[in-house]
């Protein structure tokens, strides 16, 4: 499987990957698709800070769910 870095990768991998017919409708919009244009607008605008050589020498997974303690909780 290669490197996936962004979400071009995802689409560029499913275009390969995925009969044409498929992709299209999934990919595309409808109609004038000025709505998948404007997600993809807003999205865009949207920055995720990666969080890198963090101290994580004192992280837990343990939380407190409904009263109850968890070691690791999975919902």
């Amino acid at each position: 499987m290669p490197i996936i870095t962004c979400i071009e990768d995802l689409r560029a991998m499913a275009q390969r990957r995925v009969p044409r017919m498929f992709h299209d409708y999934v990919d595309g919009g409808s109609w004038t698709e000025s709505t998948y244009r404007a997600n993809q607008a807003d999205f865009s605008t949207i920055k995720l800070r990666q969080r890198v050589a963090r101290n994580i020498e004192h992280r837990s997974l343990s939380a407190r769910r409904m009263g109850i303690d968890m070691a690791m909780p999975l919902a």
